[in-house]
């Protein structure tokens, strides 16, 4: 009987696949494990939800009609929904509903009925991020309807105010959507650029915004990426590393970037106040006003303990930035180094009583008028064009 000689090599490639099939098995344990302990670290995070109970909405509301808001924060999902558009990466996807509409142009309903960029009369084009749309308010209580509201109740049936506020907009893609506007032909009597927040939360100059990562992936920017750095950049074991490294935009997962140090945030404000300039610039030579508001935050000049509930630091993400920023930016404005042209800095503004915000960041009916309040006001001394008597 012939012995069978062993393969010394054979058996050194059972035993190398044997290790790589252990080494890959050992890899997808770890990485399905990690990815199932950051999922569970980000289930854990506060969030604002639609099931709360009617004496919670009250309180955030500051109404006793709850049923009403209910129906309203049935349809806020639809408040970011997204359709891509060009030179702006994106804006509100048209949509029909009770209390949140959204026209084929891109701008929001004022509760009113259907709004038209032709019709005849003073028109006041409103820009800003999620705020400024209005998420988790219905279509009339957003800080454009308002505005409009209260200059008819002033006697300005002509004022026609538009509702362009996008959600996670900052201020270069507001600018690129006025010009885009003023390029088909579109040109309003007044401009407003409801700022602050959404600058600092896009802490990333040269500007990316929220869209950025999707449309890399999907014209394979990315694919250019060195492998390595393409799987670190997949990896929940890398990624929870990072976690427990200190990195909090792990868990965040929002659409913003954390300003690292103090020339981040020169940077933002940089931005900011370059796009205002440039805006100034435009309306100066084709012949419209424009108005800059800064905006209020929950990290800046307010109580947070005023709220009808606490809201967590982590919570807060991205928006965080403009703890730091805020304060910068106000001694700046008082050392007269930022534009103040048609500047309403409403920094410090809350209501007079009620409630001021109904989730992390955005406002209440009652705190959208009270913003509305001093912007008609500005508009209404001299920044619209004088009424056409019939």
């Amino acid at each position: 009987m012939r012995r069978h000689r062993s393969n010394p090599f054979g058996r050194l490639f059972s035993v190398l696949a044997m290790l790589l099939l252990a080494a890959l098995v050992g890899i997808g344990g770890v990485e399905l494990v990690s990815g199932w302990v950051l999922k569970l670290m980000r289930d854990k995070r506060p969030a604002f939800a639609a099931t709360l109970s009617d004496a919670d909405l009250r309180k955030l509301y500051d109404a006793e009609d709850v049923s009403r808001y209910r129906s309203i924060l049935s349809e806020n999902w639809r408040s970011f929904d997204t359709l891509y558009t060009p030179f702006v990466e994106y804006r509100m996807m048209p949509y029909q509903g009770r209390y949140l509409t959204f026209s084929e142009d891109g701008y929001r309903g004022n509760g009113a009925g259907p709004q038209d960029l032709a019709a005849p009369g003073a028109k006041v084009f409103v820009f800003g991020g999620s705020t400024t749309m209005g998420a988790g308010v219905a279509d009339d209580e957003t800080i454009p309807a308002y505005v409009e509201q209260i200059l008819k109740a002033q006697g300005r049936d002509d004022v026609h105010v538009f509702n362009f506020g996008a959600v996670s907009y900052f201020s270069t893609q507001e600018r690129i959507a006025l010009e885009r506007l003023l390029t088909a032909g579109i040109k309003p009597d007044v401009v407003v650029f409801i700022d602050g927040d959404g600058d600092f939360y896009h802490c990333s100059v040269p500007d990316q915004g929220a869209w950025n990562e999707r449309l890399s992936q999907l014209t394979q920017a990315r694919s250019r990426l060195p492998f390595s750095k393409e799987l670190a950049s997949r990896s929940h074991v890398v990624q929870l590393a990072r976690h427990l490294g200190g990195d909090k935009s792990i868990l965040v997962r929002e659409w913003g970037t954390f300003c690292a140090d103090d020339a981040d945030l020169d940077k933002v404000i940089h931005r900011l106040d370059t796009n205002r300039r440039m805006i100034d610039a435009l309306a100066e030579r084709l012949g419209f006003k424009a108005l800059f508001v800064q905006q209020p935050v929950p990290t800046y000049s307010y109580d947070n303990r005023k709220r009808p509930f606490p809201v967590k630091e982590e919570a807060m993400g991205y928006h965080m930035n403009a703890a730091k920023g805020y304060p910068r930016m106000a001694e700046m404005r008082s050392a007269g180094q930022l534009w103040d042209h048609g500047l309403l800095w409403l920094a410090e503004v809350e209501p007079a009583e009620g409630n001021a915000y109904i989730d992390t960041i955005h406002y209440s009916p009652r705190f959208n008028k009270t913003i509305a309040e001093r912007i008609a006001a500005a508009l209404a001394d001299g920044g619209l064009p004088a009424q056409k008597l019939p």
